[in-house]
């Protein structure tokens, strides 16, 4: 067997490793943009307790403060498949490939979009989407209808619908919406 240096102990070692795994995250947060697309959480400026999931240029979700939400990758792929949004808000910005096929996850709604920005509300017994800009298609998983949003529409769903609308948003509403994410 080949020993270069001399023998650590086990104080040593630990503390070696402590050290290589606080330096990690760093490291493969940086290697990660650099590998273009793939994700990352950086820090919040607007709320330090909530991280944005940054996916290069390609994918921004910013959850509002106390937002449950995991990204879900398909193998091989670098960029998420798909967000499943739990409860809370987010805000998408998504400016992916147009082949690329991406959707959010909530327990009433799926919604998929191509290059747009909007946000999605997941509370008990609602799931509300809204655009901001763009185009997103949001189906109703109880129903298995779907509508087309653009621009300033939005559309609530809950377990007891029996048809969906989408409708404009008042300024108000989108105002406190927008407040949750500080913009």
């Amino acid at each position: 067997m080949f020993r270069i240096g001399p023998k650590l102990g086990d104080a040593a070692v630990s503390a070696l490793l402590l050290a290589v795994l606080a330096l990690a995250p760093a490291f493969f947060a940086s290697e990660a943009a650099r590998a273009g697309g793939a994700c990352a959480f950086v820090a919040n400026d607007r709320d330090p307790s909530a991280k944005i999931l940054q996916c290069g240029q390609e994918l921004t979700v910013r959850p509002a403060h106390g937002a449950r939400f995991r990204a879900i990758y398909t193998k091989g792929q670098a960029l998420p498949s798909a967000i499943r949004l739990d409860s809370g808000a987010i805000l998408i910005d998504d400016h992916l490939k147009s082949d690329a096929q991406f959707q959010i996850l909530t327990p009433l709604a799926i919604a998929a979009v191509r290059g747009t920005r909007w946000a999605m509300e997941v509370a008990p017994a609602k799931t509300s989407t809204l655009v901001l800009s763009g185009v997103v298609a949001v189906t109703n998983r109880r129903l298995n209808q779907y509508v087309v949003l653009t621009d300033g529409e939005g559309v609530d769903i809950t377990p007891t619908d029996t048809s969906m609308a989408q409708k404009r948003w008042g300024e108000a509403r989108v105002r406190a919406l927008m407040a949750r994410f500080g913009e």
